[in-house]
């Protein structure tokens, strides 16, 4: 799809996503990043065609961001996974959103233990956390799953169907245009998210994969544990999950995730991202 961004020396490539519409969004960061300090220095690069790339210096920064999307306006959204509480201060915001020219528009809190990030076609920002945020006493990461509009504003956060566990780790987010799919542990049940709707499917045969990608009724689930880059091709078939057997990606012996969107997979090797499409195979 492209080579990735060419970055100076001094720059680490700290965060990298596909957004909704198929378009590749990164971050480079040069000096500290520990605990934002202001001695960092933020780029965000928009793919825009071949390997091209725009490159855009950020002011403003607060955060020491390590997932980023965009949003419907061409904002930038940044996220830094953790938000701690220092003893006798507020909470910190650990999002922050960028327009086009660069500039710090505003900042919010997303919640502590950020797994994964990824906005749908009309803006809505979900949210997948790990454990440590989810028992970290922080509401709005306590459900592991939750949705924020584009000013930070929690629209809905997941409470497990009866028979389903909740959710302790988010191993797995998929945000297609407006249908999310969660896969979690405890148990690794799929669930499909419409709106604010949540129709489960039990626990399957892959446990502890990294993603899962969606095609009608076809569930590729990528990894598991012992298998990190094995993918398993299942069926949704009468509200349970149904093995079919194995799937692979040729020539792609590893699996280095980028995002999953829908039936689209966004995978980096060394200095490139590539896309595969469920859909066409």
């Amino acid at each position: 799809m492209a080579k990735l961004p060419a970055l100076t020396d001094a720059e680490d490539l700290v965060a990298l996503n596909a957004t909704v519409d198929g378009r590749l969004v990164a971050v480079s960061a040069r000096g500290s990043r520990r605990n934002g300090l202001p001695g960092l220095r933020v780029r965000v690069h928009l793919h825009e065609a071949g390997d091209g790339w725009r490159p855009m210096a950020l002011t403003g920064v607060t955060i020491a961001p390590n997932k980023v999307d965009l949003l419907p306006d061409g904002n930038f959204l940044l996220v830094q996974s953790r938000c701690v509480r220092r003893p006798f201060e507020p909470v910190p915001d650990n999002a922050q959103v960028f327009n086009a020219s660069g500039q710090a528009v505003r900042s919010f809190r997303i919640g502590d233990g950020v797994e994964h990030l990824a906005i749908d076609e009309p803006g809505t920002i979900w949210v997948g956390y790990f454990d440590e945020g989810i028992y970290s006493g922080d509401p709005l990461s306590a459900g592991g799953l939750t949705r924020f509009d584009e000013y930070g504003r929690q629209l809905w956060t997941y409470w497990p169907p009866s028979g389903f566990d909740h959710i302790a780790t988010c191993y797995a987010l998929n945000v297609s245009a407006r249908t999310a799919w969660a896969y979690y542990y405890t148990g690794f049940p799929l669930i499909r998210i419409t709106d604010t709707e949540a129709k489960p499917f039990p626990p399957g045969p892959v446990r502890g994969a990294r993603a899962v990608l969606i095609h009608d009724n076809v569930v590729i689930f990528i990894g598991g544990y012992g298998k990190q880059h094995q993918l398993t091709e299942c069926r949704l078939r009468d509200g349970i999950i149904v093995e079919h057997g194995p799937a692979a990606i040729t020539p792609l012996k590893r699996i280095n995730l980028v995002s999953t969107r829908g039936s689209r997979l966004y995978v980096q090797t060394t200095d490139s991202v590539f896309e595969a499409d469920l859909a066409d195979c």
